[in-house]
């Protein structure tokens, strides 16, 4: 259960129990609210997301307890001010959790992470949830592939495994006869190529055949897959999965979904930095439709600009997924790109960098007007 609370009734003890500054068990997180353009030209209580042309005045705390969660919302002045009062300690947390959403982020993958960028999907596969057997041909793949890149995708993305649940496994050696030559072909042509793999042997040989970025649903679990991508220092995105894909929808469970996925992200870009992966070399990806039920997904959804607190890109990845149909009419996964266009707009508005999509062309048009809309904002303020 998560109790909301007045700014008042906790403003004099913010975070003097977060263990991160005292002997306390409790933990915060951020979520930037209310977000609108930024502009330089405002007042101070305006501070920018990440680079992205965004900026909040206000964010929720959400609070770990023993008991429970709770979330306040303050004005981000008021909370460092309360801070302030608390302690030292206190303050310095507060200004370190701040400095992580206000940053803006570096490059990724050669990309400008200070404009929307979106992942064209090239499933080489006879099974994917949604496009199964359309790019099954490697002349296919590579043909939809250029027609993505001109409708405005600056990532391919291809893949050689599904992970929709259920799936079958298949072999590495399988998932590579099926993307390497279309990673090859598309990185000689100048593109900018990630593989959709979560198995090391695959990651590596895809690397050697041109790929400039791994796409890990796999959350860099495999056995020398982070030690892997320390040792090339290619960029890498680390997604959230409960469970695996045969098994991970079976009654997926959490005590409140963000802050879950939130401390499994945190956790997983320590253990690629401890293992010598640049932090500017990673971005993450919650797992939209991995081991989490519509509710899950729909929740994550409205608490997404907490994850800047990472300190890294986001990317998100809802394109034609069963949640948009289980709150809609049940449509087949090729009818689903009205709500999948709808939720990448929802992530834009909340400082998305990245997007994962099948439909290019009329998610470029639709992020281009969300941009249009912000951009004419900020403008005002500058006139």
């Amino acid at each position: 259960m998560i109790i909301k609370q007045s700014a008042a009734a906790s403003a004099n003890g913010l975070f003097a129990s977060d263990y991160r500054c005292g002997n306390g068990a409790d933990k915060n997180w951020l979520r930037p609210v209310d977000l609108t353009a930024f502009s330089s030209a405002c007042d101070s209580g305006l501070y920018p997301l990440a680079g992205t042309g965004l900026g909040f005045t206000t964010c929720d705390v959400l609070t770990r307890h023993p008991a429970g969660f709770t979330v306040t919302r303050f004005s981000v002045n008021d909370m460092l001010a309360s801070a302030r009062k608390t302690s030292a300690d206190a303050l310095m947390l507060a200004e370190q959790m701040l400095d992580q959403y206000t940053r803006p982020r570096d490059d990724f993958a050669g990309l400008p992470m200070n404009t929307p960028h979106v992942m064209g999907i090239i499933n080489v596969t006879p099974d994917s949830f949604s496009d199964g057997g359309d790019h099954a041909e490697s002349d296919h793949a590579i043909s939809s592939a250029h027609a993505m890149a001109n409708a405005g995708a600056t990532i391919l993305d291809i893949g050689g495994e599904s992970t929709r649940p259920g799936a079958d496994i298949v072999g590495t050696k399988e998932e590579c006869r099926r993307i390497l030559p279309v990673i090859q072909a598309l990185s000689q042509q100048g593109y900018c190529v990630s593989a959709d793999t979560r198995h090391t042997d695959v990651m590596e040989q895809a690397m050697a055949n041109g790929a400039a970025l791994i796409n890990d649903v796999g959350g860099l679990r495999a056995d020398g897959a982070a030690m892997l991508m320390a040792h090339t220092g290619k960029p890498v995105i680390i997604m959230h999965m409960q469970g695996e894909p045969g098994s991970m929808q079976q009654q997926p469970e959490y005590d409140f979904v963000p802050a879950d996925v939130y401390d499994w992200l945190e956790d997983r870009i320590n253990q690629a930095v401890a293992s010598g992966i640049k932090k500017q070399d990673i971005a993450v990806d919650f797992g939209f439709g991995f081991g989490k039920t519509p509710q899950h997904n729909m929740t994550l959804m409205a608490w997404l600009s907490m994850f800047h607190g990472l300190g890294v890109p986001l990317l998100l990845g809802v394109s034609r997924k069963s949640t948009i149909a289980h709150f809609a009419n049940g449509e087949p996964a090729k009818d689903r790109m009205p709500g999948s266009i709808a939720l990448a707009a929802l992530g834009y508005a909340q400082g998305v960098q990245m997007y994962r999509v099948h439909d290019v062309a009329e998610t470029v048009q639709a992020l281009s007007v969300a941009k249009a809309m912000y951009i004419c904002e900020s403008d005002m303020f500058k006139t």
